[in-house]
């Protein structure tokens, strides 16, 4: 996906002639202080949001976008959604189950989703979107309502599915997991975007947003 001189104003401009690029096999970290149009990015991506100016060229690739506030039917177990998603969605059946073997939500999944935690929604939403396979992912602030062992758990399963050919972008304020996680840190400041190779430790990184933030 190439994104090209994009703009996008409401009562300001937000976005400022933004340009990146997103490869297959990499996982992408979207670092940027709150307000500063990083859910308004990620929508303009996913096709969401229209945006004033510019182009986006996702080659023809299927995205998918993950919101920071998941949404799913209260009144149905969190299984009961899944498998609505893979009925409208054409998944077979079969490809949840297998998912579901090894999966973190397996202890939860048969509960209402009026009585999930926050956390546990986030986690049904990357279940849903693991299950869609999409070519690029995109998700808004994923991992800040996780406990540190489901973190990790899915830090892994990040990188295994971009590891497929795929693209993984996350938003996300927490440097420590950008700088894990990610091939590469887009860090959006002053409505533009900065493009880096995650070549820094994690002192330099931190360094670094810090002064260009």
């Amino acid at each position: 996906m190439i994104i090209n001189n994009l703009s996008k104003s409401f009562s300001e401009e937000i976005l400022h002639d933004v340009k990146f690029r997103l490869d297959s096999n990499k996982v992408y970290s979207l670092l940027g202080r709150n307000g500063v149009g990083k859910t308004t990015l990620l929508k303009i991506i996913s096709n969401l949001m229209e945006y004033d100016s510019g182009s986006i060229d996702s080659n023809g690739k299927s995205v998918f976008f993950v919101p920071e506030t998941p949404q799913f039917l209260d009144y149905l177990s969190g299984y009961e959604n899944l498998r609505f998603l893979c009925e409208i969605k054409n998944i077979p059946i079969v490809n949840l189950e297998n998912y579901l073997k090894d999966s973190n939500i397996k202890s939860f999944v048969d509960e209402l989703v009026i009585n999930y935690s926050h956390g546990m929604k986030h986690q049904l939403s990357l279940a849903s979107a693991f299950l869609i396979s999409p070519d690029i992912l995109l998700l808004d602030e994923p991992l800040t309502s996780l406990d540190p062992i489901n973190i990790e758990i899915f830090k892994r399963m990040l990188r295994e599915f971009a590891d497929k050919d795929k693209t993984v972008l996350i938003s996300t304020h927490i440097i420590p997991i950008a700088h894990q996680l990610s091939d590469e840190i887009l860090l959006l400041s002053n409505k533009q975007i900065r493009q880096l190779k995650n070549n820094y430790t994690e002192t330099e990184l931190t360094e670094y947003v810090t002064n260009n933030i």
